[in-house]
């Protein structure tokens, strides 16, 4: 028999759970309500203190502005500039780190515990001490402000985090496939092709989304090499001039720039969530 304190700690454990839950999930989603918010209010009434959470009429102007022609801030362009940069570094980065991680995974490499170490220690030193050397080299090969050097520069800083995780999918797929198909005359190259690729492609696309969501966002590496090259990133910034800022159509073009991302976590949650929740029950 349980006691009548334990009874009711039983009881009030979940109770706190859900209020923990409920206060982490308003504090996330509050910023990103009051974004949207502010995207759809006047100017003058952003800049007032009578702003309501809960408007009675919304205002569109600031989408009209942002996407017309004229516009100076081009952030549909930038829009599409990241778009691509952001597909290519995916593909480049899940096409480098498969194989990568197959090989760190199921092939005798030696040192290759130290080689996983030394990946993961890459993102222990800030990213800034890379950029001089880098800016130099690039600069002098012709590839700054250009969507070849981003994609090389995103696929650099993206692809330890890639291949770390993609070999823990490999990880969990069962050993003794390799070893039936090894008996069965199989070389490493097709337990790669047949086994290993058709049971980690759940995680190959995690790890793609993972790879375009990590480009999209970057903004540190295309305001150091690009210029005339937009990204949807460093376009926010223009929104402000010499002496004032304009937040409608700051919150609007940010608005668009959070939209691709913002769709594809919620169309693909529930599968990277089965991804991870399949690899913790193997």
């Amino acid at each position: 028999m349980l006691g009548p304190s334990l009874k009711r700690q039983r009881r009030i454990k979940p109770i706190l759970l859900q209020i923990a839950a409920i206060v982490t999930f308003v504090a996330m989603i509050f910023p990103i309500y009051a974004l949207f918010l502010t995207s759809l209010q006047p100017e003058s009434v952003i800049r007032s203190r009578d702003v309501s959470f809960f408007p009675s009429t919304l205002y569109f102007a600031h989408f009209a502005e942002v996407l017309s022609p004229g516009h100076i801030v081009p952030i549909v362009a930038a829009i599409g500039n990241s778009m691509i940069v952001s597909i290519l570094t995916a593909t480049a980065c899940v096409l480098l780190a498969l194989p990568a991680a197959y090989a760190l995974a199921r092939l005798p490499v030696p040192g290759g515990r130290f080689i996983l170490g030394g990946l993961v220690s890459i993102y222990f030193l800030p990213t800034i001490l890379f950029m001089i050397p880098l800016f130099i080299a690039f600069v002098n090969r012709g590839l700054n402000d250009t969507f070849l050097g981003l994609v090389l520069l995103y696929t650099g800083f993206i692809l330890p985090f890639q291949i770390w995780i993609l070999r823990g999918f490999i990880d969990r797929v069962p050993g003794e496939l390799d070893e039936a198909a090894k008996l069965d005359g199989a070389t490493y190259l097709q337990l790669f092709v047949r086994i290993i690729i058709p049971l980690v492609r759940p995680g190959i696309l995690a790890g793609y989304l993972f790879a375009f969501i990590l480009s999209w966002i970057e903004f540190l590496t295309p305001l150091i090499f690009t210029n005339n090259l937009k990204v949807s990133t460093v376009s926010l910034g223009l929104y402000r001039s010499t002496i004032d800022i304009q937040v409608g159509q700051l919150a609007a073009a940010a608005v668009l720039t959070l939209l691709p991302v913002a769709l594809l976590t919620l169309i693909f949650q529930r599968l990277v969530t089965r991804v991870f929740l399949a690899g913790a029950d193997k």
